[in-house]
């Protein structure tokens, strides 16, 4: 499933700074088609959970096979070496980019290369989770997917491993394991639903934390010990929220800040009253 992108997506955005104005262009992530994909909601409690199954969150980039050519969600090119995407199947496949754990800086580096890097490459597995193409409920979608990438056999392709869950005390209880192993969350997804674009419930993701995306659209100038350097980042939400984040920015970024127009990831605990989100603090730039 895609939808097409028509036209130029390089809009164009003030520069919002003290002092400073001027118009740069966003940062371009075209592409002929975007796979239209399923998207997590945040856990929440009241879920009937005996209707999901439960895995690890893979801190990795996420990927859609189409069949011919890997894609990052937003419609990127990914390219694989051949030896790497050769023995997978004919139709579309969705996975996870995935090195292991806290390697999430190196998939992405290697990923987001036009030259593939072979080496970094030997690294990194395709995670499948689910066949968005394929008719009926999850459950029949991931068996049909665990006989493909057993019939295949391929080092490179794996199977993401689901569980059954019964009640939220085990569900936390996994979770708190799983950060202790140095893992990022759980993914849930209810297996009694057809393959649904957009945001739902039928997948949601538990993490210690929040985490959301946003776009940079300026730039506030550092003071004190910043002083000549980055102070925070303007950014904007899907639903039109603006804020500045300074917390977590690194001597680097500070020094050369993330491109106007790119999109970041943050981290927060919550929102206040006004829906904003509470005590944000900057994660990575995104590629994908």
């Amino acid at each position: 499933m895609f939808c097409k992108l028509s036209g130029n997506t390089g809009y164009q955005f003030a520069l919002i700074a003290a002092g400073m104005t001027g118009f740069y262009p966003l940062y371009d992530a075209r592409a002929d088609m975007v796979p239209m994909v399923m998207l997590a909601n945040n856990y929440q409690q009241g879920l009937s959970l005996e209707h999901y199954w439960m895995s690890e969150k893979l801190d990795g980039i996420r990927a859609y096979w189409t069949g011919e050519y890997l894609l990052t969600r937003k419609g990127k090119r990914i390219y694989a070496p051949e030896w790497f995407i050769r023995n997978l199947p004919a139709f579309p496949v969705e996975g996870e980019l995935w090195a292991g754990r806290g390697a999430f800086n190196q998939v992405q580096k290697t990923v987001f290369d036009h030259k593939p890097d072979t080496d970094g490459w030997k690294e990194i597995r395709f995670m499948a989770f689910d066949l968005p193409d394929e008719e009926g409920f999850y459950l029949t979608r991931y068996k049909k997917l665990k006989r493909v990438v057993e019939g295949i056999g391929s080092v490179y392709l794996k199977c993401v491993e689901q569980q059954t869950i019964t009640d939220e005390v085990t569900l936390l209880a996994s979770l708190d394991l799983l950060i202790d192993r140095g893992g990022e969350g759980i993914m849930l997804r209810r297996f009694d639903r057809p393959y649904r674009t957009g945001r739902s419930n039928d997948l949601v993701k538990l993490k210690k934390y929040q985490d959301a995306d946003a776009q940079v659209i300026g730039y506030k100038p550092g003071n004190g010990k910043f002083s000549g350097m980055l102070g925070s980042v303007l950014v904007v939400t899907d639903d039109g929220h603006r804020f500045y984040i300074g917390s977590g920015l690194t001597d680097d970024l500070r020094h050369t800040p993330p491109p106007l127009g790119s999109i970041i990831t943050y981290r927060f605990n919550g929102y206040t009253g006004n829906g904003l989100p509470r005590f944000a603090r900057f994660l990575r730039v995104r590629r994908d």
